[in-house]
């Protein structure tokens, strides 16, 4: 017990931080009903879409023993280790594995939360090593570090949050480098950085070298005897040399593999370094952007897009303070307001910026390094705090009416990113300091009453700050709501069907990545890891998605199901020529009756396949062309007349008729002139501008956003079909209208049926098949060509072709062919045996300093 006691006395500070950060926390979770306090999840934007449902797939993969190299869950197939290292290595995930699957959007919670926790004790950790003292005065600057406006705007990106928690660790770590040439603490947590992810670890990477020359300089004593001690300022720099690149050695098992594969994504895609600003604030916005309780900037629609640097109108008093105290070195000062004004410097210039960000411009989510801003912001503040009592009191009362003053003023200027109800908020917050302060300056004998008492006003500033910027709405029943039907239906699937491989998808998505949530085989995804060039042929082909790193399942046509081994549908399916039904309990399925399989033989034409048409029929169509022979399966619908029913110069509204062949027809339009379109019951929109228009007498009971085009599937009975298409300039017959030939289908599916390939061994990262084959043939997959893949037939590798840029394809004998496909990591060998090497570095350094211990 009295070891217990004496750790509480010489642990406190930390324990209070940890014990203070977690019921803010746990506070804002309540105020805003968020699980495990209320019945909603943080689940929005990227989180909902991506980070979530693949911790889904995560948790999935490590409780069923999958491999964690390669995923058919999305995007038709990926390396699973791109996800996990862009996304899911974050060490606090382990937390998932503590929940049941049920319960997984509460274990997001504690994950979030705990690392909120740890970036205040982290942030506490450094200042008292940093400072040698455990005075209580250090919580409130761990608390607004931790609850900064980086973590209102960005919680949800849960891998940058990481970046808070082991930002100060590592910025020790090189102080000891300094201070006292000790190497391990850097080298360590940087390689965990940049396991935990590699986007964040690579900025740490920026800020550490910048740091290490600043904080050298500041540190080192420049006198007669500088050059003298040179050779100690060398080894300084060869110990934060060495140590950097032996914490890149001990990741390079995971690092080059991934390095030498984001080539194919859409972030490592060719861009100049831009010339002009691209987001939309001024140095004015800048300055206001450090007070409590700004508007946050998430996206670069946002009216005032400055980046996310508040920690509190605490760190605002407190770098002024530390400004205007003349007992604080002017070369201290010096050293550190460079430092912030490098980062200054690339809010304001975007080549800069563009470096900061991996050579490469977001799309939305702007200045995603903006927490080493606001860390060096909370270094300059806490020196501030640690010398104010050599400041005299009628400076820090004129400095505390000037700040007010100001506050004041901006409440005349109607400032867009903050209320004005918040700024007397700010006002009211600065006063509690002030007075606190005039506390500690007449009641030394109860500072720490005072100290406690700062740390409960530094909590109202952080709670109130996060609870305005919050806007919590997504009810995790709704995430949950078909959950347990979904696995039930694919537990059938799985019961009642032979196939060694084969993909489902959903006909109504609940998220960008409902494969990974729900854990089948599909080829809707969302993810920055994509293959840039499978999302443009997705779109060639008439899927919906961005062309750069998202697809979705749409009814297309049976063409389609037919390439991409799609065999089962979740949801209503219009088309009962081609489709069965196969279940129907809670949720309904149906199955493809013409289900080719993941490989089989095509002809050599299908190499010069003209997949870059803007018409997707006509891709469709050469794809079948080329591949058997047989032509036009799809043809153009006969149009039986047209009327314009309106045109008034600015609007167009035309009315189509065509000859409904009494089978599935398709339509499909990229036209940017068409505001909307009518076909049966359904309105679909490309913009508010149907609005506009007088469409009572049309029985619209369904409004379909067509923002990313695809190809719509229909089925009508009637003899005639209608199309009413609105523009906002006159355009004539701008869209695709197609019908399909069945029997030419049939016979097409029945030769490329003759010769799949049948899988007799199927693993994720292994495929075994065999094919008996007439002619030499193409061997087509609906797998995304990779370099990891590797092809073997009859026991002797081939050479693969990336059809369509981007589908894996190899040639093949006539006879019978025993064919291999095998997935293996590039690059893992020479990235583990680096890595080893460092290993082994590292653990020969340790035994050496040892004994050099033992020694002295």
């Amino acid at each position: 017990m009295h070891k217990i006691i004496n750790f509480i006395k010489n642990n406190i500070l930390y324990i209070l931080t940890l014990f203070i950060s977690t019921i803010i926390i746990s506070t804002l979770y309540k105020l805003n009903s968020v699980t495990p306090f209320g019945g909603k999840s943080l689940l929005c934007v990227d989180f909902f879409h991506q980070y979530g449902p693949m911790l889904g797939e995560l948790y999935d993969r490590i409780k069923s023993g999958s491999n964690l190299v390669y995923s058919f869950n999305m995007g038709l197939g990926l390396p699973f280790i791109r996800n996990y290292l862009n996304y899911l290595s974050s060490p606090f995930n382990i937390i998932i594995l503590l929940f049941k699957r049920s319960d997984l959007l509460t274990s997001y919670s504690y994950i979030i939360g705990l690392k909120a926790v740890m970036s205040s004790f982290t942030c506490v950790y450094y200042l008292s090593k940093k400072f040698k003292t455990k005075e209580l005065y250090l919580i409130p600057l761990g608390i607004i570090y931790a609850f900064s406006a980086y973590f209102s705007s960005y919680y949800w990106n849960i891998m940058w949050i990481d970046g808070l928690v082991f930002l100060p660790i590592i910025t020790l770590g090189i102080e000891n480098i300094v201070n006292n040439n000790k190497w391990k603490m850097y080298t360590i947590f940087l390689a965990i950085m940049l396991i935990t992810n590699y986007f964040i670890g690579y900025m740490i990477c920026i800020y550490s070298t910048i740091y290490f020359i600043t904080y050298l300089i500041y540190k080192t004593k420049f006198n007669k005897d500088t050059f003298k001690n040179i050779n100690i300022t060398l080894k300084k720099i060869g110990i934060f040399a060495f140590s950097s690149i032996l914490a890149g050695m001990l990741v390079s098992f995971l690092l080059i593999p991934l390095f030498m594969q984001i080539k194919s994504i859409s972030a490592t895609g060719e861009m100049s370094i831009p010339q002009t600003q691209y987001y939309d604030f001024k140095l004015i916005d800048y300055l206001k952007s450090h007070l409590t309780g700004v508007k946050t900037t998430t996206f670069a629609s946002d009216e005032i897009t400055s980046p996310n640097i508040s920690c509190g109108i605490l760190s605002v008093a407190l770098v002024f303070i530390y400004l205007i105290n003349l007992e604080i070195p002017l070369k201290q000062k010096i050293s550190y307001l460079l430092l912030i004004g490098f980062f200054i410097f690339a809010f304001f210039n975007p080549a800069l910026d563009y470096i900061l960000h991996a050579f490469h411009v977001p799309n939305d989510l702007p200045y995603r390094y903006s927490f080493l801003y606001s860390f060096i912001l909370i270094i300059i503040a806490s020196y501030g705090l640690i010398n104010i009592k050599k400041i005299k009191l009628p400076i820090v009362i004129i400095s505390f009416l000037l700040i007010e003053s100001v506050l004041l003023l901006i409440t005349k200027d109607n400032w867009a990113n903050i209320s004005n109800n918040m700024i007397y908020i700010n006002m009211t917050l600065l006063a509690l300091y002030f007075v606190l302060f005039i506390a500690y300056k007449l009641l030394k004998q109860y500072k720490i009453f005072i100290y406690i008492a700062l740390s409960i006003v530094a909590c109202i500033d952080v709670v109130v700050s996060i609870n305005y910027n919050w806007d919590i709405k997504q009810e995790m029943e709704n995430f949950y709501s078909d959950y347990e039907s979904t696995e039930k239906l694919l537990d059938y699937v799985k019961t009642h069907d032979d196939s060694k491989m084969y993909r489902i998808e959903k006909t109504n998505i609940l998220t960008y990545n409902d494969p990974s949530w729900y854990n089948y085989n599909g080829m809707t995804t969302f993810t920055s890891m994509a293959y840039e060039d499978m999302a443009k042929l997705q779109n060639k082909l008439g899927q919906p998605g961005n062309g750069i790193n998202s697809y979705y399942f749409a009814q297309t046509t049976p063409i389609y199901d037919l390439m991409f081994n799609m065999k089962y549908f979740i949801g209503m399916q219009n088309d009962f020529n081609r489709y069965t039904p196969f279940y129907s309990e809670e949720l309904t399925a149906v199955k493809f009756n013409y289900n080719v399989g993941l490989l089989f033989a095509v002809n050599k034409d299908l190499l010069k396949w003209d997949f870059n048409n803007k018409n997707p029929f006509v891709v469709q169509n050469d794809y079948i062309t080329k591949s058997t022979g047989i032509e036009e399966v799809l043809k153009p619908g006969i149009l039986k007349k047209t009327d314009e029913l309106l045109d008034d110069g600015n609007r167009t509204l035309l009315k189509f008729q065509y000859i409904n062949n009494n089978d599935n027809s398709y339509f499909y339009t990229d036209d940017p002139f068409i505001d909307f379109f009518i076909i049966g019951n359904t309105l679909y929109y490309k913009n508010d501008n149907y609005q506009k228009y007088d469409l009572s007498d049309y029985d619209i009971y369904a409004f379909e956003d067509y923002n990313e085009n695809y190809i719509i599937n229909i089925n009508s009975s009637s003899e005639l079909l209608d199309i009413v298409v609105g523009y906002n300039y006159y355009r004539k017959n701008t869209f695709y209208y197609y019908q399909i030939d069945n029997d030419k289908f049939i016979e097409a599916y029945n030769k490329l049926n003759k010769e799949k390939v049948d899988i007799l061994d199927y693993k994720e990262n292994r495929i075994i098949g065999n094919v008996y084959l007439e002619e030499e043939k193409l061997i087509y997959t609906s797998i995304p060509y990779d370099e990891g893949w590797h092809v073997y037939i009859n026991g002797e590798e081939v050479k693969t072709y990336p059809l369509g840029n981007t589908l894996l394809t190899f040639m093949s004998k006539h006879g019978n062919n025993k064919i291999e496909l095998k997935y293996i990591t590039p690059y893992q060998g020479i990235g583990s045996v680096i890595s080893i090497t460092g290993l082994l570095i590292f653990i020969s350094l340790c035994i050496i300093e040892k004994k050099n211990k033992k020694t002295k």
